[in-house]
């Protein structure tokens, strides 16, 4: 797991910390205090190697550029995961890792800077006539020089990148490709990658916590299964696809008649099941939940979190959504690795609440956001 987070030249975060991170880490604070860009830079540093995932960030906020390539597609701007949009800049994320466990797969940095191949020493080709430029990110493991792996990215000149993935890249140096991270939308997942993700756990052990997951909601769900249907394209983002069995009942139910709270719940335990020993990242967690089932979601995430080795953060505005994590910290014993994370646009470094802290100011009605 990383222990801290320090990150420099990404979006408006010139200079950030976070120190004494746990298994389960909660990000709170202000609308844009850059709460969804620090979860941005921990999927970039677990991303080794993986060319789309500049792309996916960008398109999760719609950051379409002004331009588009020669098929008309919309290109994306690069520009805005540049402090200050300035490309001449540079991006650092460096994660501590606790030395005690053996964390050789986890990056220790990553780097992401624009450069002229024709300038470079190495003197690699342009790519393409509109690829005037590239975008280099290369990560590396402090531990072991040689796990190291870099990828060059083209773009354009003035710093955009087409939406259908960068078609032209170069690996610059090999090593293990190591992606074993999620990121969890505030909007939930996309319905095939939901179907994805459950075709995966299906006859194993994850499905039955996948379904005890969903009586969170509903006590009486009994199974769950994924059906191919052809929705056509203007209804891809509807949760179909999944449907829900309730006991002394007959038929299936769609599983968009259960809520928005049953989707929530129903991606989270199947992420959590697809990226073990790796990185779980949750916007805004507490999106389609109840309070009065909050600390139910934060049992089931803190319990698989540690059976399967996975590190989470997740961002919230909601009191109720911190207020239930004191509630899991006095009821489980031993203490859940928890921590709340309070990010202040003017501070260079987060204020973290341990998990006792935590308690106390639950108990004591402190705000913390």
């Amino acid at each position: 797991m990383y222990s801290s987070i320090h990150i420099r030249g990404y979006r408006g975060l010139d200079s950030f910390r976070m120190r004494g991170l746990g298994r389960v880490n909660l990000l709170v604070g202000t609308n844009n205090c850059g709460k969804t860009s620090i979860l941005e830079c921990i999927e970039l540093l677990r991303s080794t190697g993986n060319p789309n995932i500049l792309s996916s960030i960008l398109q999760r906020r719609g950051e379409w550029g002004d331009a588009r390539d020669r098929d008309s597609e919309l290109l994306l701007d690069i520009k805005r995961l540049f402090s200050g949009y300035d490309l001449q800049g540079q991006v650092v994320i460096e994660g501590g890792r606790d030395s005690a466990a053996n964390l050789s797969d986890w990056n220790s940095k990553v780097t992401m800077h624009v450069e002229d191949p024709s300038e470079s020493e190495s003197g690699e080709p342009e790519f393409g006539e509109d690829g005037h430029f590239t975008l280099a990110l290369k990560w590396s493991n402090r531990e072991a020089d040689s796990d190291k792996r870099a990828v060059k990215i083209g773009i354009t000149s003035d710093g955009h990148l087409s939406s259908r993935g960068p078609r032209q890249f170069l690996r610059t140096r090999s090593g293990p490709l190591n992606q074993v991270v999620q990121f969890v939308r505030t909007s939930g997942m996309r319905v095939p990658d939901v179907v994805r993700l459950f075709d995966n756990v299906v006859l194993t052990e994850n499905e039955e916590h996948a379904t005890q997951a969903l009586r969170i909601i509903d006590p009486e769900v009994e199974r769950i299964a994924s059906v191919v249907i052809d929705r056509g394209p203007y209804f891809r983002e509807a949760p179909g696809g999944v449907f829900i069995k309730l006991r002394e009942t007959e038929n299936r139910i769609p599983i968009g008649s259960m809520g928005d709270g049953m989707w929530r719940v129903l991606g989270l335990a199947l992420a959590l099941a697809n990226v073990k020993g790796g990185v779980l990242l949750v916007d805004e967690i507490d999106t389609g939940l109840h309070y009065s089932v909050m600390a139910d979601m934060w049992r089931m995430v803190s319990e698989r979190a540690a059976a399967l080795n996975v590190q989470v953060f997740a961002t919230t505005h909601s009191r109720d959504c911190y207020e239930s994590l004191a509630a899991v910290v006095q009821s489980d014993s031993p203490s859940p690795e928890i921590t709340i994370q309070r990010i202040d646009p003017n501070r260079e470094q987060a204020i973290r609440f341990s998990d006792e802290a935590i308690v106390a100011a639950a108990e004591r009605g402190i705000e913390v956001r």
